[in-house]
């Protein structure tokens, strides 16, 4: 019964902004987000959790009393034309734990959490909610950020209705410990057939911002010799990059998945082209180093392209390393419901990252199906959500 309430209460409340053509579009404090929201609330209001809300608009809904206070959560937000598992997967299993938990707790309290703006789609960068709910980031920071239309963070969190106390973020409350359920986002899980993964900790992530500079021109009667074409030297540098990482032999991922090419008109030679490299690894410095190569790498194409680039760093995350004691006890769990688990590093980020500079803090993944996220054929099996709920539940009941 449980297991079924839980999987009704997921696939009613994930339908929201969700479409079978363009999957689902729940950007940060936009319409949809905003009535995913309400019914969470609704969902705490029914079982008598104490509701708040931060200034950063986080959403936290608690049950029971004393000292001892587990948070589980995540984020509902999504990227544009996402899946309906990524995030909501976390924030539905903490809604769950109030519904199965609330009324046998004693001397303890646990807490469901809706991070703000995980993503980072509407506003950047990603985990801004819970950047500023923890101290990473400060007010003035989070609130001046802008979406695509100028519109800030502040401005949205007013109308949204979201914008609750200081006194309310995460640093300023009672919380012991945070765990976070969560899709694996990747393939791994599924190709070596585990049922549940347990994450170290979370990779380093080098964000850089690459843009060659050639001329404009129109492209008849410009010979193919004098061009100075700032697409073509971005083209290339965006294959030496993927052909490095793929022979590095390191635990290491490289991607250019953002370009704007100017002016982006069929007719006329590319006269700027502006990208995102992003650089991942479980070792800082394996990071690092291929991030500085990159720039190498992008300065010897400029020469050779007659196109002067601009490499600079946007920002560089440390390796976040979970709780052994945490971590020790979701494989006690698992062991308890004879589910195959695996021990490895979460390649994505996750609110978990920030939330691990101010308390003990793990994460619990299940398997995507095919490795797809950010993208509507993103799906995990029922049974997969039911087994990884009941590897959280066994966990928060046993710390």
């Amino acid at each position: 019964m449980v297991n079924e309430d839980f999987l009704t209460m997921f696939h009613r409340l994930t339908s929201v902004g969700w479409s079978e053509e363009n999957g689902v579009n729940r950007l940060a404090l936009n319409e949809y987000d905003i009535q995913a929201r309400k019914n969470l609330e609704d969902e705490m209001r029914a079982v008598k959790a104490d509701i708040k809300q931060d200034d950063a608009g986080l959403i936290f809904g608690t049950l029971g009393s004393g000292n001892d206070n587990t948070a589980i959560g995540s984020h509902m937000d999504s990227v544009p034309n996402g899946g309906r598992f990524d995030g909501f997967y976390g924030v539905m299993s903490g809604m769950q734990l109030l519904k199965d938990l609330g009324s046998t707790l004693k001397n303890r309290k646990i807490t469901a959490i809706d991070f703000t703006n995980e993503e980072g789609a509407r506003f950047q960068p990603s985990l801004l909610g819970s950047g500023m709910s923890t101290g990473v980031f400060t007010k003035e920071f989070a609130y001046s950020r802008k979406d695509s239309d100028g519109i800030t963070f502040e401005e949205a969190l007013e109308k949204s209705g979201y914008m609750g106390e200081e006194q309310n973020r995460v640093k300023n409350q009672d919380i012991t410990r945070y765990l976070e359920l969560h899709i694996e986002q990747g393939p791994v899980l599924e190709l070596e057939n585990y049922q549940v993964g347990i994450p170290k900790g979370i990779v380093t992530m080098v964000v850089d911002n690459v843009s060659f500079t050639g001329e404009s021109n129109q492209a008849g009667p410009t010979p193919m010799k004098v061009r100075k074409d700032a697409l073509v030297a971005a083209s290339r540098f965006t294959v030496a990059v993927r052909d490095m990482a793929k022979s590095s032999g390191k635990e290491l991922t490289m991607t250019v998945g953002k370009i704007n090419n100017f002016p982006n008109a069929y007719n006329v030679i590319p006269g700027k082209v502006t990208m995102n490299l992003d650089t991942r690894s479980p070792d800082k410095k394996t990071a690092e180093e291929y991030s500085k190569m990159a720039k190498e790498i992008s300065e010897k194409i400029a020469s050779e392209e007659g196109v002067p680039v601009d490499f600079k760093n946007q920002w560089t995350t440390e390796t976040t390393i979970f709780d052994e004691d945490m971590r020790k006890e979701i494989i006690k769990s698992c062991k308890s419901l004879n589910l195959k688990y695996k021990e490895l590093y979460s390649w994505p980020g996750h609110d978990a990252q920030y939330m691990n500079r101010v308390v003990p803090t793990a994460m619990i993944f299940i398997p995507s199906h095919n490795g797809r996220s950010h993208t509507r054929e993103e799906y995990s099996s029922d049974q997969d959500l039911i087994n990884g709920y009941s590897v959280l539940k066994r966990t928060v009941e046993s710390l």
